[in-house]
C-alpha cells in the first residue's frame, strides 16, 4: 500500500504566546501553586531560637512572562535551609495540576 506524504507549515504566533505568558490566566496558575508551596514551607520551616521564619508568595510580570515567587524571611533562614531544606522540599507541592 502506497502512503501519501502530506506537507504541514507550521507557523508560530510569537505575539500571541508572549501575551500567554504575561496573562492573568497564567498568573492565576502561578499564584495558586505558589500558595501551596508557601503554606508548605511555612508547615516544614524549623522553629528559630528568636523569632519565627516567614513564608510569603507572590507573582510578578516580568519583560517576557510571569514568575511566581516564594521567599521565606528571617535573620537565619539560610542556615535553617541548608540543615532542613524546608523550602526545597516544598517545591514538590505546586504540583502539575
Amino acid at each position: 500500500m502506497a502512503r501519501s506524504r502530506a506537507s504541514v507549515r507550521i507557523e508560530i504566533d510569537y505575539a500571541g504566546i508572549g501575551r500567554l505568558a504575561k496573562g492573568d490566566e497564567l498568573r492565576a496558575d502561578l499564584q495558586r501553586r505558589a500558595e501551596r508551596v508557601r503554606a508548605a514551607a511555612q508547615a516544614a520551616a524549623p522553629e528559630m531560637n528568636e523569632g519565627a521564619i516567614e513564608v510569603d508568595a507572590s507573582t510578578r510580570v516580568g519583560r517576557d512572562r510571569v514568575r511566581g515567587i516564594v521567599v521565606a524571611r528571617h535573620p537565619g533562614v539560610l542556615y535553617a535551609e541548608a540543615e532542613h531544606r524546608f523550602l526545597g522540599r516544598a517545591i514538590d507541592a505546586a504540583g502539575n495540576a
